[in-house]
């Protein structure tokens, strides 16, 4: 699969076509939750992953990846790519505008290392205790699973950073950083907003992305249905709706071979 793929299909899935159980990554299972905070489709999740898996293979950028996640909420999205993908990644980087955000983000990003989930572990294991209950029980058994799945990982899938930073303005914490693959839940319906005035914060959002991309990379934006993402630096390498989303895959023409 080369780099100039596109994809317009309209809700199949070209990688994660089992049907799968993800129970174990449910918000609120294992993965920690709070009020307000919004979860993201764990099929989906590996959908994206590896379809900008298979772009930058086309591209001879075999990983393992350097992801972001700009707009991360409380980073289901990529607590899910962790616990599912993570031999195929080096570190993880999460930022939000909401500080409320970014700490459930870091609390859950924690639990793709054996500390992380040790913790996380104990606090079950108390309300077990507490409570008894069959849920529970069945947390327990899910953090087993999920304990199993990360020890075979490189130490290094279990790298993540978590900030708070405006995705719409230049931060400092990304100087000098460069990612593989950034995939974002770009704000939208009753919960989440965009925190700005600016009339397309998404084209601002694609700005302040360009210097962080490294020569082999790829965004991938999954947004409301009916907007569409455009911009003119860069190319897009495909699209498709599944539900109320819509997927929008680019890649930056400052790294686009002019041959």
């Amino acid at each position: 699969m080369n780099s100039k793929t596109c994809w317009s299909d309209p809700v199949s899935y070209q990688f994660a076509t089992e049907y799968e159980n993800y129970e174990d990554l449910a918000s609120g299972r294992v993965l920690y939750n709070q009020h307000g905070s919004t979860a993201f489709p764990v099929r989906l999740a590996s959908e994206l992953f590896q379809r900008g898996k298979a772009i930058l293979s086309g591209k001879g950028s075999r990983g393992p990846y350097r992801i972001y996640d700009p707009c991360c909420g409380g980073a289901y999205m990529l607590a899910s790519i962790g616990f599912l993908h993570g031999e195929d990644i080096e570190s993880i980087a999460a930022s939000d505008i909401d500080p409320s955000a970014v700490d459930l983000a870091c609390r859950n990003l924690s639990l793709l290392t054996a500390e992380g989930l040790r913790k996380r572990v104990e606090q079950i294991e108390q309300m077990h205790d507490s409570y008894g209950k069959q849920s529970h029980a069945e947390a327990l058994a899910g953090a087993e699973r999920l304990r199993q799945r990360i020890g075979s990982f490189p130490k290094s899938a279990g790298i993540s950073e978590c900030f708070a930073a405006d995705a719409t303005q230049p931060n400092e914490r990304l100087k000098g950083k460069r990612f593989d693959i950034v995939l974002t839940d770009v704000p939208y319906g009753n919960k989440v907003e965009w925190n700005t005035e600016a009339s397309d914060p998404a084209g601002l959002l694609l700005d302040r992305l360009e210097p962080v991309l490294a020569p082999a990379s790829v965004v991938i934006l999954v947004s409301a249905k009916d907007f569409k993402i455009t911009h003119v630096r860069y190319r897009r390498l495909g699209q498709y709706k599944i539900g109320k989303r819509r997927v929008t895959l680019l890649e930056s023409l400052a790294n686009v071979p002019t041959d």
